[in-house]
């Protein structure tokens, strides 16, 4: 997974992933293991998704009266 600026889910998903993977090295590769792994990473994914679809409908409606600001936009892209 690439790092995605301003993207606060990406980050997450990094450290969890690491603090399962450390989990997986004490316990071993078992069902609950890989299980909670794929589980993780899924919620993170459609969490950092929703995120880049909510800030690329901000850009869209950049413009259009006062529904959003540039500030916000640029907060959300890490800029």
């Amino acid at each position: 997974m690439s790092d995605t600026a301003g993207n606060t889910h990406v980050a997450t998903a990094k450290f969890r992933q690491e603090g399962v993977h450390e989990w997986q090295s004490e316990q071993g590769i078992t069902d609950a293991t890989l299980i909670a792994a794929a589980l993780d990473a899924q919620a993170e994914a459609t969490l950092a998704l929703a995120y880049e679809q909510r800030t690329s409908n901000l850009i869209a409606f950049y413009g259009y009266g006062d529904i959003v600001d540039l500030e916000t936009i640029r907060e959300r892209l890490g800029l």
